[in-house]
């Protein structure tokens, strides 16, 4: 028995030992060292245009409407950077508070006109606020300015046009009538009248708006394209004039009518209003004293004969 109990006491002691060797080891080599930790790396962040107010459709952006925050470069996708890629252009579309500005969303009026598409982005009221709607006018280069007339210039319209006398009562006919019309045929005294009809149009584009589109070459053959000198000023007598509504009918009246019509172009900086006085015959022969033969309401101004 006594034995059997010192067995157990030199256990203890070697067991106490063990521990004790162990517990040093662990003091003296300290804590295996942990995984390194993983160090991340800031997110560069860039500014970016975003809107401090409203901007609504089609206008003119000014520069207390936008300023710049910072976004993660990882989110950039057609964000605009700069202010000035922003102010002055127009919006396309209605540009939320505090939402960033992409390209897609500005148009430049200038591009409009030169690249001859999304016309309705240049629409816009005219000085009195009014709407205005764009339509198209076909001149001539000599009632046209002689091609002077370019993008954003500013004419008046004139017109003139015969008044013809419904009352008027018609010699008896000379002769029996031939095919309906007696021999000579009489004809009805008109009166040749013109006028200043509209004042201070904006040319919103000359020539078409459609591109047109090059033509193919041959297999094997390469086109040529002339070269057009920079700076070259439009010419076509096909224009697009921006007006209100009433002004377009008025336009569309005195084309379907037969009325000539010319345009006078504006200076620069010139919209001034003025007041004019239908020009007539009479009107003439006062103005600059030409002497009236007898009875002068016998008398008209005849067109030259046709060659």
């Amino acid at each position: 028995m006594r034995r059997g109990s010192t067995i157990l006491i030199i256990v203890g002691v070697l067991l106490a030992l063990s521990t004790a060797a162990i517990a040093y080891v662990v003091l003296v080599r300290g804590p295996g060292a942990a995984p390194p930790t993983p160090t991340t790396t800031p997110e560069l962040m860039v500014p970016a245009v975003i809107a401090l107010q409203d901007i609504p459709a089609y206008t003119d952006i000014p520069a207390e409407a936008v300023g710049t925050q910072e976004i993660a470069e990882s989110r950039l996708t057609n964000h605009l950077l700069a202010p000035e890629a922003v102010i002055g252009r127009r919006a396309a579309r209605t540009i939320m508070r505090g939402s960033f500005i992409m390209s897609d969303w500005i148009v430049d009026p200038e591009a409009v006109v030169r690249e001859g598409k999304n016309a309705s982005l240049n629409i816009t009221p005219d000085a009195e606020g009014r709407p205005r709607v764009a339509m198209a006018f076909q001149t001539t280069e000599l009632r046209g300015v002689a091609g002077a007339i370019q993008n954003g210039d500013f004419v008046d319209i004139l017109i003139s046009y015969q008044l013809l006398d419904t009352e008027q009562e018609l010699p008896e006919p000379i002769a029996p009538a031939v095919e309906g019309c007696p021999a000579p045929c009489p004809e009805p005294m008109s009166v040749l009248l013109a006028q200043l009809l509209l004042q201070d149009v904006e040319v919103y584009r000359v020539g078409p708006w459609l591109m047109p589109t090059p033509t193919p070459a041959p297999e094997g053959e390469e086109i040529i394209e002339e070269e057009v000198p920079e700076g070259l000023p439009t010419r076509s007598n096909t224009l697009t004039l921006l007006l209100t509504q009433q002004d377009a009918l008025v336009i569309k009246f005195a084309r379907e009518s037969g009325a000539s019509i010319d345009l006078v172009l504006r200076g620069r900086d010139d919209h001034q209003q003025v007041r004019t006085e239908t020009v007539s015959l009479q009107y003439v022969m006062t103005r600059f004293e030409i002497a009236m033969p007898p009875d002068p309401t016998r008398y008209i101004v005849a067109p030259p004969p046709t060659e």
